[in-house]
């Protein structure tokens, strides 16, 4: 071969190799899958959301009872809150609430400044507020106007909220589910019959749970003396919702 030939052919397989790297970098992502968003929710598919909500009669009830006081000393200011939060808290267990159902849930000593309503300017004089809540909870819920009224006439100055409750809502929810799936399900069929589909089994299932909150008490029923408060419990809602995705096929 001559020296010519040789570097004719020399010369083109350098364009060959070339031309074959080119080929392997350019063509190398055409073989690589690369994940997609959603990839992994089935393809042949329907997703429909679904609700179910079930009703009980609350069991339980959670009563917020304030002792408020106001002194120029502030120890007596203290003593005279502990005094009546005492007889507050002796008042409701005589009426069949356990000590352990009774908590304190805040204690607050402020100063206040007396100004002149004329003027604006202080008058030098400071009074010392205490402000002391319990939070009751009450089992017997036919006994929830007896503690209100308990409460106030042992010297409670605010009945500050009232809401009802179920101690185990277990059973409602389990009810409240099974509407949700129904739910979804018919949801699903419909759809699935406008387009001429068959619907097939479900494959994804996703659950929120909620409780719709029950009455709450206006304190300015209580009253200050007398019979107790008319209290009406309701009732409880429990809600549940499902997101469902069911498989579906060509009729």
């Amino acid at each position: 071969m001559s020296r010519l030939n040789a570097r004719v052919f020399s010369t083109a397989g350098l364009v060959i190799l070339a031309v074959l790297v080119l080929l392997s970098v350019a063509g190398g992502p055409a073989f690589a899958q690369v994940p997609q968003p959603g990839s992994l929710l089935p393809t042949n598919s329907i997703t429909v959301s679904g609700a179910g909500q079930a009703s009980g009669t609350p069991d339980v009830a959670y009563i917020n009872l304030g002792v408020d006081t106001v002194n120029a000393n502030i120890s007596e200011a203290v003593s005279q809150a502990n005094s009546t939060m005492q007889a507050l808290i002796e008042a409701i267990q005589a009426t069949g609430v356990a000590l352990e159902d009774i908590q304190t849930i805040s204690f607050n000593v402020y100063p206040e400044d007396r100004f002149d309503p004329q003027t604006g300017a202080s008058t030098g004089e400071r009074n010392y507020r205490v402000n002391n809540m319990l939070n009751v909870t009450v089992r017997d819920i036919s006994k929830v106007s007896d503690v209100i009224q308990a409460g106030l006439n042992a010297g409670a100055t605010s009945v500050n909220s009232l809401s009802f409750g179920i101690a185990d809502t277990s059973g409602l929810e389990q009810e409240a589910r099974v509407k949700a799936v129904e739910n979804a399900r018919n949801r699903a069929q419909n759809l699935a019959e406008a387009l001429g589909v068959t619907l097939g089994e479900p494959i994804i299932v996703n659950e929120t749970f909620g409780g719709v909150p029950g009455p709450i008490f206006d304190a300015a029923m209580a009253g200050l003396g007398g019979a107790g408060p008319q209290i009406t419990p309701g009732q409880i809602n429990v809600t549940v919702n499902v997101t469902v995705t069911f498989s579906i096929s060509g009729q």
